[in-house]
């Protein structure tokens, strides 16, 4: 044994001092690290802003805080902000003309510093750096960005296979428009084999709008065309069908398609606003139409607002859709035939008064009779299909969870002694789902089938109707002639409405007299004129028990067979009936923050 271990005690106090010494000086002993430093914003656009900061040694990754606004507020964590150990971090889907402050902290293995002091930038204006003449069809692939305001001066088209992306924010306009003139008809048109990639963000829907909307001027229904997208997909159209319009449009052909999986690209959180432009009367573009459209497109979160005729049609095809707004439609809300096969889910309609009325001077003509759905097997006419109403492959959509609401009595011109207007229109061989509704106050019924044909599906149950609630809806005290569920019940001389409450039987078809507005949390009563910018709440209300707990949550064999693959999982049945889960807190519904309810 060595003489320096036979020291006794004194040794023993020697070798703790040394090995405290020792850990001291230690620089791999844990410590929290050290905040970020130099942490700067810019790099702004209309919905972005870029952070930047110095890196700090040993850090394995940061992390990034945000708060809206100059001041006041609570900070949000940005999951996923930054990849590995970089030290920019670009923030989209922000709120154009809104100023934001952020924070960065250093992530040390499992230690995290504390947040580096406040710095704040402010996105741009949408369309701070001007407005650009859209004079040319789109032939290559392109980008709008939002910090341009892009201005049809035609009808656009996108061709040539070419893709056409939309950044969120970016807004579309149409024409110069005046009273007293027609105005020129401007559209875009994504022609068949091209894409459309418009994917906004809920703070930054894109939005397709007038161009006296833009200019803070009172907008009409026509001032411009709108959007088609003309897909690959089936339909039951027989010879060369073109699409409607003005030309160019009507010389470009949509039937013939083959490729029911079709990918004509996307649209998400997105506005069109005062479509429906004319050359002549009965010539009308729709807000959005859909033309052979395929399922391999998505289209969800998308708002038609006060358009000169329908909002969403859909003429063959097979898309589906979700989340789809129609407001104070020229024609009707929701229009599909030719063996249209899509599944839609969550729409949302309201008509009220007064009338939809266009600009003066404009040709445009609005329908006498709106409708929320009007489906049909076939087109006007049975000689446009191969075999009439009876024309294969059948429409037969699947239309789930929709709350359609209309005008009430003395808006709509008068048809036959009644007030035009259906909640739904069904009629000309379709078949279809309609499921977990709400269809309410709508002047002629709620619901109409017509046609010897649509019985026909019918019977081979290839259409289907449950679990609808009709509100608002009467028989003679509200003179007219429907039965106790609201379906029409009146025959003509061929005898071809079917709307019988009584073939129905077990299906969970209810009716509560009480007004609409009663029954849901923010819908007004058909008497209110509706001002510029209203808010809506389309919750059923707590005494609207039927809606709340009325729903099918579990489909039959028949209707899960066609809900696959949708939006790639599955259409599911609901416990609540209505486009609105009661569920859901108010202000965080889908339809928050990205629509709009503007009469002019």
């Amino acid at each position: 044994m060595s003489s320096f271990l036979r020291r006794g005690p004194l040794a023993g106090v020697l070798l703790a001092s040394l090995a405290l010494s020792a850990c001291g000086d230690d620089d791999d002993a844990p410590s929290r690290p050290a905040a970020p430093t130099n942490v700067t914003v810019g790099g702004a656009t209309p919905t972005s802003l870029t952070v930047s900061w110095t890196a700090v040694n040993g850090a394995t990754g940061y992390v990034v805080r945000r708060l809206e606004g100059a001041t006041g507020g609570t900070p949000t964590v940005i999951p996923n902000a930054v990849t590995g150990t970089a030290t920019t971090f670009t923030n989209t889907g922000l709120i154009p003309s809104t100023t934001y402050r952020y924070q960065v902290a250093t992530v040390r293995g499992t230690d995290t510093s504390v947040f580096s002091p406040e710095v704040s930038g402010a996105t741009l204006a949408a369309g701070a750096a001007g407005t650009i003449d859209v004079t040319a069809d789109v032939t290559t692939a392109t980008t709008w960005t939002a910090d341009r305001v892009y201005r049809l001066t035609r009808i656009i088209s996108v061709a040539n296979g070419a893709t056409l992306t939309i950044q969120p924010g970016t807004r579309i306009i149409g024409p110069a428009v005046a009273d007293g003139t027609n105005p020129t008809v401007a559209a875009l048109v994504v022609l068949r084999g091209a894409r459309l990639i418009a994917e906004g963000t809920r703070s930054a829907p894109i939005v397709f709008t007038s161009s006296a909307r833009q200019a803070g001027q009172p907008a009409f229904p026509g001032d411009w065309g709108g959007v088609v997208i003309v897909g690959n997909a089936t339909s039951n159209r027989t010879g060369r069908t073109v699409v409607e319009g003005p030309t160019p449009v009507d010389t470009i052909s949509w039937n013939g398609g083959t490729a029911d999986g079709d990918n004509s690209g996307s649209l998400n959180f997105v506005r069109i606003e005062f479509a429906g432009a004319a050359a002549q009367v009965n010539v009308e573009l729709n807000c959005l139409s859909m033309y052979a459209v395929g399922r391999g497109t998505q289209i969800q979160n998308v708002q038609c607002l006060r358009g000169l005729d329908d909002h969403f049609e859909w003429f063959g095809g097979t898309v589906d859709g979700r989340n789809l707004v129609s407001y104070e439609a020229g024609d009707d809300h929701f229009d599909a035939a030719e063996g249209y096969r899509g599944r839609n889910q969550f729409l949302i309609g309201l008509q009220t008064g007064p009338r939809v009325e266009d600009r003066p001077g404009n040709v445009g003509n609005l329908s006498a009779e709106q409708s929320g759905f009007e489906v049909d097997g076939c087109g006007a006419t049975a000689g446009t299909c191969a075999n009439g109403f009876n024309s294969t492959p059948f429409s037969v959509p699947v239309f789930a969870n929709f709350t359609l609401i209309g005008p009430g009595q003395g808006v709509l011109p008068p048809r036959a002694g009644r007030d035009g207007g259906l909640g739904a229109n069904i009629r000309r061989g379709t078949g279809g789902v309609w499921v977990n509704g709400i269809i309410g106050r709508w002047p002629e019924a709620g619901i109409s089938i017509f046609n010897p044909e649509t019985l026909t599906r019918f019977t081979d149950d290839s259409l289907d109707i449950r679990n609808v609630l009709f509100v608002e809806h009467g028989g003679a005290g509200q003179g007219r002639t429907l039965d106790s569920l609201s379906f029409e019940t009146v025959a003509d001389a061929n005898a071809r409405r079917f709307g019988n409450g009584g073939r129905l039987t077990g299906r969970s078809i209810d009716s509560v007299a009480t007004t609409v507005e009663a029954n849901f949390v923010g819908v007004p009563s058909a008497s209110t004129v509706i001002a510029n910018d209203a808010t809506f709440d389309w919750t059923p209300s707590t005494a609207n028990t039927l809606a709340r707990t009325g729903g099918l949550a579990t489909f039959p064999a028949r209707i899960s067979a066609r809900a696959g693959g949708f939006f790639g999982g599955t259409l599911s049945g609901t416990a609540f009936r209505g486009a609105a889960n009661p569920a859901t807190p108010i202000g965080e519904q889908w339809w928050t923050g990205w629509t709009s309810y503007r009469r002019n």
